[in-house]
């Protein structure tokens, strides 16, 4: 629990499409040890994290559960910088929240990374502070390929140099079988993104058969995405997973030439990265004459 000074806290905020995540910062956006080895897939603590982290559901948020757990966690008013994909939930947070100063609205000229696309400012927020995230891990002169498992799947690459050059969105498999719920008449609803282990892929009932579609084409569409993407490289990438619905995709996508690593709050660190970016930025054009 903190109990030090609210004005030297940040509170990342991720607005997904899903869910809302919450990381609470002590020194926003520091980023103190190089990238160490590690057992993989899971990433050794290389990027500074929140000191404390909660997702929440915008139900739970407009019933004060937010409040709640910055009591908790004492933090009743920090700064608050939000990397949002979902508008209407960002308004529930900022409503919840009712900061002052105003919670900073992050855009793609806040992120700490380079976006060789004609129109940067269209790339989703998280896509890219998970990715400038993700330049603190990788090691120098070695591209990356970042990955994020949430509503939606987003395979980015990241150039040598550390430029974002673009990537895939696809379905996550909670959505993916959402659909097929939702469009059918006959199929359940299933919960694939909350696996902690891989199915069998002959399942012996509907439910179970959902699940194995759902789950080994997840792993065959990030396989084949990564494998395109490498296509277009000199040089093996490093591989980095983030999202809820992750960590039993891991272990299953990993490469000849290339390792992957499952960072748990790597878009929280990043929200904190652009935070400090962009409170940089704005007080150097602030002082300018």
């Amino acid at each position: 629990m903190h109990t030090g000074d609210d004005s030297a806290m940040l509170l990342a905020v991720d607005v997904g499409n899903s869910r809302i995540k919450f990381g609470l910062f002590t020194t926003p956006g520091d980023c103190v040890k190089g990238a160490g080895a590690g057992g993989l897939p899971i990433a050794a603590a290389t990027l500074r994290g929140p000191t404390e982290s909660v997702a929440i559901s915008v139900p739970s948020i407009a019933g004060g559960e937010l409040s709640d757990w910055l009591e908790r966690v004492g933090a009743a008013a920090p700064t608050v910088a939000i990397a949002s994909v979902c508008p209407p939930s960002a308004e529930v947070v900022v409503g919840a929240l009712n900061a002052s100063p105003e919670p900073m609205m992050l855009t793609a000229r806040d992120t700490p990374i380079e976006v060789h696309l004609d129109e940067p400012e269209r790339v989703g927020i998280d896509r890219l502070v998970a990715a400038a995230a993700a330049n603190r891990l990788r090691r120098e002169a070695t591209p990356a390929i970042v990955i994020d498992i949430g509503t939606a799947i987003t395979v980015d690459l990241l150039s040598g140099d550390g430029a974002f050059q673009g990537g895939a969105i696809l379905p996550g498999p909670t959505l993916a079988g959402n659909a097929l719920a939702e469009r059918t008449a006959l199929l359940p609803e299933v919960h694939p993104g909350e696996l902690d282990a891989s199915p069998d892929a002959v399942g012996v009932d509907t439910e179970t058969a959902m699940l194995a579609g759902l789950f080994w084409a997840t792993v065959g569409a990030l396989r084949e995405l990564i494998a395109r993407q490498r296509d277009r490289l000199t040089k093996a990438p490093q591989v980095f997973l983030t999202g809820g619905a992750s960590p039993a995709f891991a272990r299953l996508i990993g490469g000849a030439d290339y390792t992957v690593r499952y960072v748990p709050d790597l878009t929280l660190s990043g929200v904190a990265l652009a935070a400090e970016h962009a409170r940089t930025r704005r007080a150097t054009t602030r002082s300018r004459p």
